[in-house]
């Protein structure tokens, strides 16, 4: 069951990837492949009740990923945000962020939060990353602090995990 299960979540961020390719002949950027992860990671994570009707996705400090997220397929609620003033309105957090002291000062803000907070950036997942997207030139892949997910009170899928290339 649980290779099914796996089979299925390649599958679907599989045809999510190749759908906007077949559409428009072209083949799928970065940004792309990053935003359909980005989608994937919500779909198998577990926040603390009250159930989410709809994933909000925001972005800071990443145009590319945010234009992204909005062309992909499938409706996705996401914005840029500046501050910690709409964190409310967040359940993943997309962090652009590459200077320390900009990093220690989201770390603060987000102490405590239920939001799964993603990074493709090694210094942003060292300081408040729960994954970070991984770049190379067979692909992207990703790793996962799970004791960080956890004392964020998330809970990451069995499937998620297992494609994980680390789970710290």
């Amino acid at each position: 069951m649980v290779k099914i299960q796996t089979l299925w979540f390649c599958a679907s961020l599989l045809l999510t990837c190749v759908t906007p390719v077949l559409a428009t002949g072209y083949a799928a950027d970065e940004f792309s492949l990053k935003a359909t992860f980005l989608y994937r990671f919500a779909q198998y994570t577990q926040w603390p009740p009250p159930p989410r009707s709809a994933m909000r996705f925001c972005i800071v400090q990443y145009p590319q990923l945010l234009q992204a997220l909005q062309t992909l397929p499938i409706q996705v609620d996401a914005k840029a945000i500046d501050d910690g003033s709409a964190l409310a309105l967040c359940d993943v957090l997309m962090v652009g962020l590459t200077e320390r002291a900009a990093l220690q000062q989201w770390q603060a803000l987000l102490a405590g939060r239920q939001l799964l907070i993603v990074t493709d950036n090694a210094e942003a997942y060292r300081q408040l990353g729960m994954i970070q997207l991984l770049t190379s030139p067979d692909g992207i892949s990703f790793q996962v602090n799970l004791q960080r997910t956890q004392s964020h009170q998330l809970q990451l899928g069995s499937q998620l995990l297992k494609l994980a290339q680390q789970v710290d």
